[in-house]
């Protein structure tokens, strides 16, 4: 009987061991309120303040288009996955093969503004779609439920 006690001891006293040695990561985040970027925020403030401003940036060598477009559009909430594709396709020039990710250097971007960026967005679904003496057969898809 002594020998099942020392054991059972041993079992409880190996797991409080175990267990209170074991701990679980965690991180901790900041918010930083009211940090804004460096560099260029008063080009980002333009772009914010005036839909109609646009801009033009030379490429430099080794950056890439995420970079610039975080010194002039970031930090503002606006969606840059958008934002790139509209510089894509304003600057076909500058890229290869209309790649984002492969820009050639020296060449110059055009920033289009917020306004350009919507029409772009918004092109064909601000058009009506019944407008009279336009041929009325084209089929409409409705999805209803979840």
């Amino acid at each position: 009987m002594n020998v099942i006690k020392k054991i059972i001891l041993y079992l409880i006293v190996s797991n409080i061991i175990t267990y209170s040695t074991y701990a679980e990561p965690f991180v901790v985040m900041e918010y930083a309120v009211g940090a804004s970027k460096q560099g260029n925020d008063k080009n980002s403030s333009d772009f914010i303040k005036n839909e109609d401003y646009s801009t033009s940036y030379r490429i430099k060598k080794n950056e890439s288009l995420s970079n610039i477009l975080d010194k002039f559009y970031g930090g503002k909430g606006l969606n840059i996955k958008i934002i790139q594709t509209a510089v894509v396709l304003k600057n076909k020039h500058a890229f290869v093969r209309n790649n984002p990710n492969f820009m050639y250097a020296n060449k110059k971007l055009r920033l289009p503004s917020i306004k350009e960026i919507k029409n772009l967005v918004y092109k064909d679904s601000r058009k009506p779609n019944n407008v009279e003496g336009k041929d009325t057969n084209v089929k409409d898809i409705y999805f209803f439920g979840n």
